[in-house]
């Protein structure tokens, strides 16, 4: 992200930004110049001359100020369809490559809003500065070239030395988004288990957890702070020399008959103007600067990349596991007996708790990394393909609902498949938890909020599956939370279809384990 990404939001748009920025400091330019021949009039009692520039100045003002709000305007209207499409991007990103709801909160809302805070909103008075140095720089020229040439080198100064210190500005902003990552990551995580902090009356954890973390978050903004204070103050130095050395030039220059009277006294505005609009350019610099790593870390998040070819898991006609075992993180190591899932067979996965049923359904998905072995998927001919895993049903035990209504749920805003939506209601036993619904399927529910019961919301979840015609389903617990006459019709109607399954479940009756084809067992070590 950067100035490139803000032109091309609309280049007619942001140049005319830069021309009224550029219209508002030559106006305020020559609103000051006047102020030397006013002087010279009054010197020399030319009272209908000093009224002539007066009414003159006063119109400058009032398009310098129209100008300048005009831009602020037209500029946040630019920022804001810049942040619209970036906030777009980001989003097809997280389609792709999902990641922590806190970091992708942090990206889409706390460094978008520190990067238009730190750069965009600065890149526009750093642009009024500047120009405005140019053209009142230029403009000393009419007095003397001396006043010009103290001006450049005490500018030069007050520019190259505080850039010196720009990298300890840049890595002071990056550990703030850092930090904040971590502090939203540690809500979210300590939030969800809020009601069970709450069932054991201990909010002292909860309190400390917190503080310690919100701590953290305030060191890293008060280390950033103090780095920009730090650069301010080395800028200051440079902005006293120059407000204090043009009006004494300008002095020496009047004594020896070189410059008029009005000439000392604008010089001195001038000199006002130009080192605190230098000085805070020094200062907008580093601000504009001190962004750059987290500029790069979202640019490189918009990056979307181009979908990758896979076969069809329509055209799977086998899943081999082979020699597969997985290691977690702090050293577990579950293996996996070898066997062979053929299309259209419904198997169902058994095993004590911890023996990594959910864990193979996650791999045979590509969502965990193999520590060795292979899963192998073939066609009718024999042949290796690669499917798209995300066109594979997959039903888990964290069942995921939207706030929408209970028809949309199930057909995922596709209004296409509503045709198919009364047969899955029939299969997956809704029939009656529909009638007791005011609005039936149209009613809407709010995820946290949720009026539908667990077992409600797993035929929901299933009849999504089954409108949507997977060929491949994995089922982890689908039906854990359904009544065992429900439960017992809802296998039925998925054991006797086209569709390749595999299950996990627990405590199934033996009425229900004889609707499947065979079963796989897992066993611990």
């Amino acid at each position: 992200m950067g100035l490139k990404d803000y032109l091309k939001t609309n280049y007619q748009r942001a140049f005319l930004v830069l021309f009224l920025i550029t219209l508002t400091q030559a106006t305020t330019t020559f609103y000051t110049y006047l102020t030397s021949p006013e002087l010279n009039a009054i010197s020399q009692r030319k009272f209908a001359l000093f009224i002539e520039l007066i009414a003159v100045q006063f119109v400058f003002g009032q398009i310098c100020n129209s100008s300048f709000n005009i831009a602020n305007v037209q500029n946040t209207k630019q920022t804001q369809n810049l942040f619209h499409q970036v906030r777009q991007n980001i989003s097809k990103h997280y389609y792709q490559k999902p990641d922590k709801v806190a970091d992708m909160e942090n990206h889409l809302g706390n460094d978008l809003q520190m990067i238009q805070t730190n750069y965009y909103d600065v890149y526009f008075y750093f642009a009024c500065d500047l120009i405005y140095v140019i053209l009142t720089i230029g403009t000393l020229f009419t007095f003397h070239w001396i006043l010009v040439a103290y001006s450049l080198v005490i500018s030069f100064f007050a520019i190259a030395v505080p850039k010196l210190l720009e990298k300890y500005t840049n890595k002071a902003t990056e550990k703030v988004s850092s930090k904040n990552a971590q502090f939203l990551n540690l809500i979210e995580n300590w939030f969800n288990g809020l009601e069970e902090l709450r069932r054991y009356k201990n909010k002292s954890i909860l309190k400390k957890k917190i503080g310690e973390s919100s701590h953290q978050l305030e060191q890293s903004e008060y280390q950033r702070d103090k780095s920009m204070i730090y650069v301010g103050m080395v800028a200051a130095i440079f902005d006293v020399m120059g407000r204090v050395g043009v009006p004494v030039i300008a002095g020496i220059l009047f004594f020896n008959h070189q410059v008029s009277l009005g000439a000392i006294l604008t010089a001195g505005y001038f000199a006002n103007g130009i080192f605190y609009s230098v000085n805070s350019c020094v200062t907008k610099y580093i601000q504009l600067k001190s962004t750059k790593t987290l500029r790069d870390q979202l640019a490189k998040l918009q990056k979307i990349e181009a979908d990758k070819k896979y076969d069809s898991i329509d055209e799977i006609a086998s899943i081999e596991v082979k020699n597969l075992s997985v290691k977690y993180e702090h050293g577990e190591k579950i293996a996996y007996p070898n066997f062979v899932i053929n299309r259209g067979e419904k198997v169902l996965l058994v095993g004590d708790s911890g023996t990594g049923k959910s864990t193979l359904l996650k791999v045979l998905l590509g969502q965990i990394k193999l520590s060795s072995g292979e899963v192998i998927f073939k066609n009718k001919n024999d042949e290796l393909i690669h499917p798209d895993f995300n066109q594979i049903g997959y039903l888990a035990q964290d069942l995921t609902m939207f706030d929408a209504s209970i028809l949309e749920n199930i057909t995922m805003f596709n209004s296409k498949l509503n045709d198919r939506v009364n047969s899955a209601v029939e299969a997956n036993a809704f029939v009656h938890d529909e009638e007791k619904l005011k609005d039936r399927l149209a009613t809407e529910i709010e995820v946290k909020h949720n009026l539908l019961s667990g077992g409600q919301q797993q035929k929901v979840v299933l009849m999504r599956a089954m409108v949507h015609e997977k060929s491949i389903l994995y089922l982890d617990e689908a039906t854990s939370a359904i009544d065992q006459k429900g439960a017992t019709k809802i296998l039925r109607n998925l054991t006797q279809g086209k569709e390749t399954l595999l299950m996990i479940a627990h405590n199934l009756s033996e009425e229900q384990r004889a609707l499947f084809d065979r079963e796989i067992h897992l066993e611990g070590k």
